[in-house]
């Protein structure tokens, strides 16, 4: 499973067989100066894993047609365009399976850079995942484009070769939790988190934003990531008797778990939040799920990114809402395709520069750009299950009259 190669076949036998090229060619390879060799390329090869196996599987099963149905629709436009090179080329992307661990993740990065050769990396799933592939980038100076990696913990040392689109993660719930603006019928809440990186700063910025709002923080706890009986969690939640309960982990098998659990046992609050809700919930969960808010980094709209968010997405077989992240992989593509573009070469250093000056609009209403950490702007957007499907609830005065409260009915 180490090695197993995740992307399509073609694109595996295609690596294959440029791997064994080289390998038999051995000290017959010419090598070109640099400025020649980057000329003669004929592709842009983006590489990256995810978790196709472990416990974040759940969360990523869409994300490697995603890719590829985008690399297509790039690719039956002509490419992308690098003008110092004075011609369009196709992209490619090579992602393996990192298993959820982050010790597979670095030496697969690893591979990316010493076998594969890719010009850019795409980031893994989480924080903590990402927190081990990005020792690649600094290695070997490839241009790192985190996508679902956001913790502190990742922007304690400097590196120049990664930016994410991401706000930090304290600021995840900042859209959602104002959708509970002047209730006054909710006065406390409880939170509940996975002891993990993200996790656990996600739900302290949630916490804050209640507090924001007036409300008493009744319950704030974190559980360890491997928790399955949650038991004595909703136990305690029910004698604080909260007016909303939060619950914030990027494993599906632990969100339903939760849920199930304070559901059986009687957890009853007029609100109940749960952070990462995406299709594996939704079906678990069954007519139970319904109102239930969450969130996703897409909104309803007619603009030309939603267009082609979309079109790929049909392409992979999923529509936008199934899996939260759906949209913030599309950014990320964005952000490549957009760095490619401004370096005008497949030169890592002039990628790498392009991408920290990054000021890409999108969507009509959003601008993905950095500080002098490497952090982004991206912030998710509420949304509610109702009659099986994520509804969203952007912008907020359409989502407040939109949104059903929960009121205990499971």
């Amino acid at each position: 499973m180490g090695n197993h190669h995740t992307h399509d076949g073609n694109c595996l036998e295609l690596g294959r067989r440029k791997f064994l090229t080289m390998a038999a060619a051995g000290a017959g390879l010419v090598m070109l100066p640099i400025g020649q060799a980057l000329a003669a390329r004929n592709e842009i090869v983006i590489g990256g894993t995810l978790a196709q196996s472990g416990p974040l599987a759940g969360a990523t099963k869409p994300f490697v047609a995603l890719a590829n149905a985008w690399a297509k629709r790039v690719n039956n436009a002509g490419g992308i365009y690098l003008k110092k090179l004075g011609k369009k080329l196709p992209i490619r992307f090579i992602f393996y399976d990192d298993q959820t661990s982050p010790p597979q993740a670095l030496k697969l990065y690893e591979r990316l850079a010493t076998v594969d050769k890719v010009d850019v990396f795409i980031g893994p799933f989480s924080s903590f995942l990402t927190n081990a592939a990005l020792q690649a980038s600094l290695t070997h100076h490839i241009p790192f484009f985190m996508v679902e990696a956001n913790d502190e913990v990742l922007f304690e040392k400097p590196n120049p070769w990664r930016t994410t689109g991401l706000a930090p993660a304290k600021t995840e719930y900042s859209r959602t939790v104002p959708l509970f603006k002047d209730r006054a019928d909710l006065k406390s809440v409880a939170l509940l988190g996975r002891e993990n990186l993200h996790e656990r700063q996600s739900v302290e910025g949630a916490a804050q934003g209640f507090r924001d709002l007036g409300m008493q923080v009744v319950y704030d706890k974190l559980a360890p990531a491997n928790t399955k009986d949650f038991s004595s969690v909703v136990l305690a939640m029910k004698e604080q008797n909260p007016d909303v309960v939060l619950v914030e982990a990027l494993p599906p098998p632990w969100i339903i778990g939760f849920l199930k659990q304070a559901r059986e046992l009687g957890l009853n609050p007029k609100e109940v939040v749960a952070g990462h809700v995406g299709v594996p919930v939704i079906k678990a969960m069954g007519k139970s799920g319904n109102n239930i808010v969450s969130f996703t980094y897409y909104f309803e709209g007619n603009t030309p990114d939603h267009k082609e968010l979309y079109a790929i997405s049909h392409a992979a077989g999923v529509e936008p809402w199934m899996y939260p992240e759906i949209g913030l992989r599309y950014r990320a593509f964005r952000r490549i395709k957009d760095a490619l573009e401004h370096a005008g070469s497949l030169d890592k250093e002039a990628i790498r520069e392009a991408m920290w000056k990054q000021k890409l609009h999108l969507y009509g209403e959003e601008t993905i750009e950095y500080d002098k950490r490497g952090y982004g702007t991206d912030i998710p957007y509420p949304n509610e299950i109702l009659g099986g499907k994520m509804v969203s609830l952007w912008p907020l005065d359409k989502g407040r009259r939109m949104h059903k409260p929960k009121n205990g009915m499971w």
